[in-house]
């Protein structure tokens, strides 16, 4: 190593300590400072804390010794939101209330939150519940985790402190994959860490996202042993369904063993709670029936074609994605980043929080445009103060561009980068041609 390198090196340490240090105080200063719920200082606060992960992110090859200072900070970012109650999303509450159903004897989809045939159950959780004229749409492992929760003491620090463990073991589990794959494990932990939108969404608002993000690692990192990734991609699709969509090309590539552990799994966790009959399926299906909102390429079908073509016309783009994969025979990875990127891109209802379910594969990959779809998709915290109101998050058009053009350019250029390096120039002749 030459002393010029050295000292970049030794340069490059400070400066990311001294991102951590301004996205951890931007952070707390959302949490914990009441001056933040001015909507401009709010949106001011996000975009520093984006863009101090941004710098961190630039840098973080050229330290040596950052690894354990992204670890450390990462932890202590987790640690300022863990006591604070959840103010962007009131998922948690339904978390638990299922939880207090499940204790009591009950199925969790057979009920509304009202309803007479659960007045028996005390939970401080039921007043908070948001829309509690739906029935609960959390996929089966995500209810026995709520369960056991509910087992710890059904408070909203049990079950913070549940999923940010599996936060933590996704990240150290993404080290492995980099690792294995020959990418960079400080990058690639650093940008699922870090990530903003993570910390709001886990430590801060409490929800379960990591536990399907822990079994689609694990799925990734035991793909040499298609048995143990069967049974990983069953609790993955157990905790989101749209995990499932990426089974075919897991099965084409892994064989008939995945294929047969991984039926064996998710039948054993699902089938208890797919007792509840009809009420079950109306549940897992009623997301996709949802009314648009925050939808970039959605919006496009519906200007386009009539009536409940444009749904069909987005399912259709995603199986047609799921069975290009599945004939590719891509890579358990890949088939996650491609397939679950075109169930964000298409989807009709998109939450912050839904940015998550890629995340994990965008670090793999360092993908531009999806890490800064999870930074763009902060602008939506903004309207904090209408959600506050009506329950419902504001869904103006000026905000719905300002996420969706930056990120459908990077997409377009990254596009383009892929196709050149594809079709390579053609070599130029060193003699004319002769007619």
């Amino acid at each position: 190593m030459t002393q010029t390198e050295t000292v970049q090196i030794r340069s490059a340490l400070p400066l990311l300590l001294t991102a951590g240090a301004v996205e951890w105080m931007a952070l707390g200063a959302l949490g914990w400072w009441e001056g933040a719920d001015d909507p401009t200082l709010r949106g001011l606060l996000l975009a520093v804390a984006f863009g101090a992960y941004a710098v961190a992110a630039l840098r973080i090859l050229e330290t040596r010794d950052g690894h354990v200072t992204l670890w450390v900070l990462a932890v202590l970012m987790r640690l300022t939101y863990l006591p604070l109650a959840p103010e962007y999303s009131a998922e948690v509450y339904r978390y638990l209330w299922d939880g207090a159903v499940q204790m009591g004897g009950i199925s969790p989809y057979r009920y509304f939150v009202d309803s007479p045939e659960v007045s028996t159950i005390v939970s401080k959780a039921q007043a908070l519940v948001a829309e509690p004229h739906l029935r609960s749409p959390f996929p089966p492992l995500a209810q026995f985790s709520f369960l056991l929760v509910a087992m710890a003491g059904g408070a909203v620090l049990q079950a913070k402190l549940l999923f940010l463990g599996l936060d933590l073991g996704t990240a150290w589990l993404l080290g492995r994959v980099a690792h294995m794959t020959a990418r960079s494990r400080r990058l690639t932990q650093l940008l699922y860490l870090w990530s903003p939108l993570l910390l709001i969404e886990t430590a801060w608002s409490g929800n379960y996202a990591p536990l399907a993000l822990f079994f689609m690692v694990l799925v990734v990192l035991l793909a040499r042993v298609p048995a143990a990734a069967g049974a990983a991609s069953g609790l993955a699709t157990a905790s989101l369904l749209g995990a499932g969509l990426a089974v075919p090309p897991h099965a084409r590539r892994l064989g008939w063993k995945y294929l047969a552990v991984f039926a064996a799994v998710f039948l054993a966790v699902t089938l208890p709670y797919a007792l509840a009959g009809r009420v079950f399926f109306d549940a897992m299906l009623g997301g996709w029936m949802r009314e648009p909102f925050m939808a970039g390429p959605f919006r496009l079908l519906e200007a386009a074609l009539p009536g409940a073509a444009p749904r069909y016309t987005a399912a259709g783009v995603v199986l047609g994605v799921m069975l290009w994969a599945t004939l590719q025979r891509y890579r358990p990875e890949r088939a996650y980043f491609w397939i679950l990127g075109a169930c964000v891109m298409i989807s009709p209802f998109l939450r912050p929080v839904h940015i998550l379910w890629i995340l994990p594969f965008a670090a793999l990959r360092a993908s531009r445009p999806w890490i800064a779809l999870s930074g763009l998709v902060l602008l939506v915290y903004t309207g904090l103060d209408g959600y506050r109101l009506t329950g419902a998050w504001p869904d103006p058009v000026w905000m719905r561009l300002a996420i969706w053009t930056p990120f459908l350019v990077l997409m377009g250029l990254d596009a383009h980068r892929l196709w050149r390096e594809r079709v390579p120039p053609p070599v130029p002749l060193s003699e004319p041609v002769e007619e």
